[in-house]
């Protein structure tokens, strides 16, 4: 399990430090709420317990002890896509995602090319 999240962390090191890089330019952060996000969504400015993780990668971290599902707001104006099962969602609701403790449920935006795919090993 480790040697897997080392590897997940090695695959998304070009993708924080372009984003990081793109902050210094812009003063967006890389970790930002999804209102800074998604403006127009008037639910995105109610969310206070998930993030964006650059533009492309939706973090929703469960919070409540014991949980094992997830409830989790999808922005409007993208289609999103679950990471661990692959679904396809739309943006402008909830959707509830299984959250085993190996794993923070993580949506992709509108098909975003990330290195968020299943480890090859």
């Amino acid at each position: 399990m480790i040697s897997a999240m080392l590897r997940l962390r090695e695959r998304l090191r070009p993708y924080i430090h372009t984003h990081l890089r793109e902050g210094e330019r812009t003063g967006i952060p890389l970790m930002r709420p999804l209102l800074l996000a998604f403006p127009d969504d008037k639910a995105a400015w109610e969310v206070e317990d998930q993030y964006m993780f650059g533009p492309d990668i939706l973090v929703a971290p469960v919070t409540e002890f014991g949980a094992r599902q997830r409830r989790v707001y999808l922005p409007a104006g993208a289609d999103w896509t679950h990471t661990d099962s692959g679904r396809r969602h739309p943006g402008g609701g909830h959707v509830t995602v299984d959250a085993p403790l190996e794993s923070i449920p993580l949506f992709v935006r509108d098909d975003a090319d990330t290195p968020l795919s299943q480890d090859p090993e």
